[in-house]
């Protein structure tokens, strides 16, 4: 014989305190990139990235990207020993992503991807999953190898996990790609 159970009101209060978090999380929207406003003031942006990418000339053309977390990431990129500032970024006219580097002394802005091609890493970064600061005196320390290059300030290590990366460095005139495998 089959037991029949009953609807009660306290199925209905149970129901109802399972599904209200659920509805909450739906109704968020899924990437935070798409809303700019909200999301740039939920996350801690650095006073240059909001001067010159929210507020200032870069604002038309591109947005910050929450997509990768730290979205940031800060050293001294062009060894002037000023600190300079490396910000997730997304071309607005193609969705295509990247990272505009900051120097700090100038506010001089230098795009890569987000629809500059640069070395492997192309004009959209959208494979990238992993980036960290890759400090000049790690280079140095470790120079064993005959492609190891002559760092000037702190480098940009970019990934796909379980796949390539690359160090992406100043040479001194510009941004350069050192494919560092696949």
């Amino acid at each position: 014989m089959a037991k029949s159970f009953g609807w009660t009101s306290a199925n209905n209060i149970i129901w109802f305190t399972l599904l209200v978090p659920f509805a909450i999380a739906v109704a968020r929207p899924a990437n935070p990139a798409e809303s700019q406003t909200p999301d740039a003031q939920l996350h801690h942006v650095p006073g240059p990235v909001e001067k010159i990418i929210l507020d200032g000339p870069l604002a038309k053309k591109y947005e910050v990207s929450f997509r990768l977390n730290p979205f940031y990431l800060h050293g001294d990129f062009n060894g002037d020993g000023k600190i300079d500032v490396a910000v997730l970024v997304k071309q607005r006219s193609t969705g295509k992503l990247g990272i505009a580097i900051i120097h700090g002394v100038t506010d001089k802005v230098t795009i890569l991807g987000a629809g500059t091609a640069i070395g492997n890493g192309g004009d959209d970064f959208e494979w990238m999953d992993t980036w960290q600061v890759y400090s000049k005196t790690r280079v140095a320390s470790g120079g064993g190898g005959k492609n190891v290059p002559h760092l000037r300030g702190g480098a940009l290590l970019v990934g796909k996990s379980e796949a390539a990366s690359a160090l992406i460095y100043w040479n001194g005139k510009r941004y350069v790609w050192l494919q560092q495998g696949d």
